[in-house]
């Protein structure tokens, strides 16, 4: 199965590091078809299942699920301590080890985000963000079934984030499922305020939610401070109906 998950993420890895597409005034959506098609299906089934599982999910008490939230975003570090090491960025990675430090000791195992509340900025970074930072172009977007929007390299980078995780190193197969259909509904509920934000637009939902996913990752990519004409290459005239 790994060697099989690694075909594929080298096939994808060439097709986005040949995918020497000029943008103009659009992300590059050749399969907006098949897209559309994935999209309305991740819509009732996010309607329908995720949404009423995340807003059962946000009733808990706030100091519980603000535990779960800092104990998933503690194994977040790891891998943005990674990604921080491939991307040469020394300063950041030290930043990621003392968090990863404090938070798992004092913080039990991160239930406690005691390097936040010392000023100890968190960095969010992934082996998408560190392809891109390396120049490898995003390529064709791509709507994936139940996930969402990604494109030819953000996708196959989540098989390198997911071997990283300390959560799929477990070999307690119940605990490490329950883990991950846990960090998934914490997940889905921090994102119920975009959801509203979405429903509430008169836009074209599918064009809506496909040039904020490429402005996010344009964002995280450059640390936060993208150039413009990245912007300026999104027509949102298209956007409306």
């Amino acid at each position: 199965m790994k060697i099989f998950k690694f075909i594929i993420f080298l096939l994808f890895f060439n097709l986005a590091s040949c995918a020497n597409v000029q943008e103009n005034s659009r992300v590059y959506d050749p399969f907006e078809p098949s897209n559309r098609a994935i999209f309305e299906f991740n819509d009732k089934f996010d309607s329908y299942i995720m949404q009423p599982i995340a807003r059962t999910y946000i009733k808990l008490p706030e100091l519980m699920r603000q535990g779960i939230n800092n104990f998933f975003s503690n194994l977040g570090d790891f891998v943005s301590l990674i990604n921080d090491i491939l991307q040469l960025k020394p300063e950041r990675a030290s930043n990621d080890v003392i968090r990863i430090a404090l938070n798992s000791t004092f913080g039990i195992c991160g239930i406690f985000d005691i390097a936040t509340a010392l000023n100890i900025n968190k960095n969010n970074e992934s082996f998408a963000d560190t392809l891109g930072y390396w120049g490898v172009g995003s390529g064709a977007y791509l709507v994936i079934p139940f996930l969402g929007p990604s494109n030819f390299r953000d996708a196959p980078a989540m098989f390198f984030d997911s071997y990283i995780n300390p959560v799929n190193e477990l070999e307690n197969v119940r605990v490490r499922n329950s883990l991950q259909a846990t960090s998934l509904i914490n997940m889905r509920a921090n994102l119920l305020k975009v959801s509203n934000l979405s429903d509430d637009v008169s836009f074209d939902p599918y064009i809506f939610q496909r040039d904020l996913y490429y402005q996010y990752r344009q964002n995280r990519i450059y640390d936060g401070d993208p150039p413009m004409e990245s912007f300026d290459e999104l027509n949102f005239d298209e956007i409306k109906e």
